[in-house]
Order: structure tokens, then C-alpha cells, then sequence
């Protein structure tokens, strides 16, 4: 009996350690300057897997294993947010999105493509050539990538010894569905989603 009440203490007590024990904090109003400037910095992107139906052939591209290198330059911080601009190169042909985010208190970083600074058009160009102004073909990969609302998360601060963190990415409005033949056998394809890792410069 005293074993069985011993146990229970230990287990017990355990667990109160484990609720009680609080993540880390920081002073994100100190650390949120240390965002602006350059950053440089490349996506690997892990979804949406490419639908296996033959009938789509070589139309939908692999977006698993695919690469994406841009530059964040951040341009000014407030208290805890921060905003600039976000450029991917020639693969977008020169797409640059204007940013927001900030880093909350326990150093956990996010900053979302909110609007083009410059339009690459490869998205929206596709999206005007279609009659009606919709088509799901336009949210294929590699072209749905360049829909505005990409997501970087789970980014965790840190400046020992230098600014630099992976976190994930997501692109909330790049999921869509295929329709093959009737409204009712379609096939859902996921939004896309990678790793991220960012270094200043």
C-alpha cells in the first residue's frame, strides 16, 4: 500500500510540474527592432501532393521538393509588429508582396503576404484570360502559389549567436478542388505548405 501511495505521489506530482512549468517569455517590444533590415531565405515545400489522375497529364506540377528563395526586407517595427516586403525573384517573376507581423511574448515569430507590391501576374493574369474570372486550373502548382495570404509561423526568435530560425509555411487560399467529369467525383487537392528558413544579413 505505502508502494501504490508513493507511486500516486510521484505521478502526481509530476504532472503539477509539467501544467505549472510556463514557456520562456521575452520582451518582444526589444527584440522586434532587431527584425528590420535584410533577411535572406528559402521555402521547401512539403504539400499539396500532385493528384495521381491520369486525366490531368503534365497540367498539375509537384510542389513537394520544390524550392523557393526570396528576400524579407523588413522596413520598420512598432511595439511588438513589424512590416515590409517579401521578393521572390525570376520563379515569380519578380512577385514582391508587402508584409505584416510580429513576434508575441513568447518569441514566436509570424508574417503574412498581405497585398502585391508588384504584381509578377502569373497568378492574376491567369485568373483575368479565364471566362467567368475563375478556374481552379489557375490554383495549380506552380501557378497557385502566387495567390496573396502565404503564411510564416512557428518561427521562434533567437539571436544566439546569430538571427536566424526555421519555422512552417501555409498559403490559407491555395486549396482547390478537380472535378473529374461530374460535380459529384471530384478530387480535393490541400493548400500549399512548406518549412521555412530565414538568416539576417
Amino acid at each position: 500500500m505505502k508502494l501504490l501511495i508513493s507511486l500516486i505521489f510521484i505521478i502526481l506530482a509530476s504532472s503539477t510540474y509539467r501544467c505549472g512549468k510556463g514557456e520562456d517569455t521575452i520582451d518582444c517590444a526589444e527584440a522586434t527592432p532587431q527584425m528590420v533590415g535584410t533577411w535572406k531565405g528559402n521555402i521547401i515545400y512539403t504539400g499539396p501532393q500532385r493528384p495521381s489522375n491520369e486525366a490531368f497529364g503534365s497540367e498539375i506540377g509537384e510542389a513537394i521538393g520544390a524550392n523557393h528563395e526570396f528576400t524579407l526586407d523588413v522596413e520598420s517595427s512598432s511595439e511588438c509588429d513589424f512590416n515590409g516586403t517579401i521578393t521572390y525573384g525570376e520563379v515569380s517573376n519578380n512577385t514582391v508582396y508587402n508584409i505584416v507581423g510580429n513576434i508575441d511574448k513568447y518569441g514566436w515569430v509570424t508574417f503574412t503576404e498581405i497585398t502585391f507590391k508588384n504584381d509578377g501576374g502569373i497568378y492574376t493574369d491567369c485568373q483575368n484570360n479565364i471566362e467567368g474570372g475563375f478556374s481552379s486550373k489557375c490554383k495549380y502548382w506552380p501557378t497557385g502559389r502566387w495567390v496573396i495570404g502565404g503564411v510564416y509561423s512557428k518561427g521562434k526568435f533567437t539571436n544566439d549567436p546569430i538571427l536566424e530560425w526555421n519555422g512552417d509555411f501555409r498559403l490559407p487560399q491555395s486549396n482547390y478542388s478537380v472535378f473529374t467529369g461530374s460535380f459529384n467525383n471530384a478530387i480535393q487537392v490541400d493548400e500549399i505548405t512548406g518549412g521555412y528558413r530565414i538568416t539576417k544579413q
